[in-house]
């Protein structure tokens, strides 16, 4: 029982034969019930208490990998329909050469989702995985006006990163009253 009218979203069980687009929209489905469990549980008890939410990956993440993978823009936006929108929302951009070097140097090998191999553009897993990262790209992208993501410079060092999102952090705090972000 989700307390905040969060959608649920049911699919029949995967039957042999089943199209791609209707596995891709199957698991979106079950991730975004993962999802709306996190946002009831760990989202909204601090919210209503006054508190301030920090969320990495969070609605804009299953946006861009959900209609990177084939699905309608706006089943996605349907099935995510639960969420609380952010006050303010980063998108850290970098090339997508720059991107992709950096999740495949710490890995050992990319995993079959994350690489894109169910989808099918490629048998070979970085040839995969850089289509995918370039949907996924493309896709936030599209997401920076529809959603007034704020765009930080990621190829920027860590540094420079930090002290930005703590600058614009703290002035929409002092806006809000809410004094000083460390």
């Amino acid at each position: 029982d989700h307390a905040h009218d969060v959608k649920r979203v049911e699919f029949e069980r995967m039957v042999p034969g089943e199209g791609l687009a209707k596995r891709v929209e199957r698991a979106g489905a079950d991730i975004a019930e993962d999802d709306a469990d996190r946002t009831e549980r760990d989202i909204v008890p601090p919210l209503k208490a006054g508190a301030i939410v920090l969320a990495d990956r969070y609605i804009y993440t299953a946006f861009a990998r959900d209609v990177a993978r084939g699905c309608d823009r706006a089943w996605v936006r349907d099935v995510y329909s639960f969420a609380v929108k952010p006050t303010v929302a980063f998108f850290f951009r970098a090339p997508l050469d720059v991107a992709i070097d950096r999740i495949v140097s710490g890995r050992p090998h990319l995993k079959y989702y994350e690489a894109g191999l169910d989808v099918g553009w490629s048998d070979e897993p970085e040839e995969s995985f850089t289509i995918f990262q370039g949907k996924i790209l493309e896709e936030y992208d599209r997401m920076v006006s529809e959603f007034g993501l704020t765009v930080i410079d990621a190829s920027r060092s860590i540094e420079r990163q930090q002290r930005e999102m703590r600058l614009l952090i703290s002035q929409h705090l002092k806006k809000r009253g809410r004094g000083r972000a460390y």
